[in-house]
């Protein structure tokens, strides 16, 4: 395996722009390597399937204009930038969509969701559903993601003792949601 150091994934990108790959073939590899990853996760971030599709498709033609404006401006490693570019579409798409958010019913059929998901994984997509949006993107780049507090804080605008809060509290309420006894020690 390759160790890639950050020149070298530079010049790998420059050598990718000298030999002539168009910026969208370059998405277009980039789409195919982590379309799955960025739908599950802005899924996750926006509480809905659909929306998830949305805002994941955005990313990719955000970054499509931004390659095409510099080539070579998605050097690897890409998940980075595409996670954080979908922490902050949702937000947006939070703010702008704030009450319809908050007000739709969680879907109560399984069929909203792929049909590969276990009934367990669609019951907890369900609960992190019932969290209010910024509580939900810290549980889901937490430990989904395993991002640490601080990055976490970056990403969403806000100080690291918010996220430490929405995480005390998204669990505790995850817990009560999904039914688990838990006991402290």
């Amino acid at each position: 395996m390759e160790i890639q150091t950050p020149a070298s994934l530079v010049l790998r990108e420059a050598h990718r722009a000298e030999a002539g790959v168009p910026p969208d073939d370059r998405v277009a590899e980039i789409y195919e390597a982590q379309y799955q990853r960025l739908l599950g996760l802005a899924s996750l971030l926006t509480g809905r399937l659909v929306q998830g599709e949305e805002l994941a498709q955005e990313c990719f033609v955000i970054a499509l204009r931004k390659e095409r404006e510099t080539p070579g401006y998605l050097a690897d490693p890409v998940w980075p930038w595409l996670r954080i570019t979908a922490v902050r579409l949702a937000s947006r798409l939070r703010i702008r969509l704030r009450h319809e958010l908050l007000s739709r019913a969680i879907p109560s059929s399984a069929a909203a969701f792929p049909p590969a998901w276990s009934p367990e994984t669609v019951d907890v997509i369900r609960a992190l559903g019932r969290l209010p949006p910024r509580m939900r993107a810290c549980v889901v780049l937490a430990h989904l993601e395993d991002q640490s507090t601080g990055s976490i804080a970056d990403q969403l605008g806000c100080s690291a003792k918010t996220v430490q809060n929405q995480l005390r509290e998204g669990r505790h309420r995850l817990r009560a949601i999904l039914g688990e006894s838990y006991t402290t020690s």
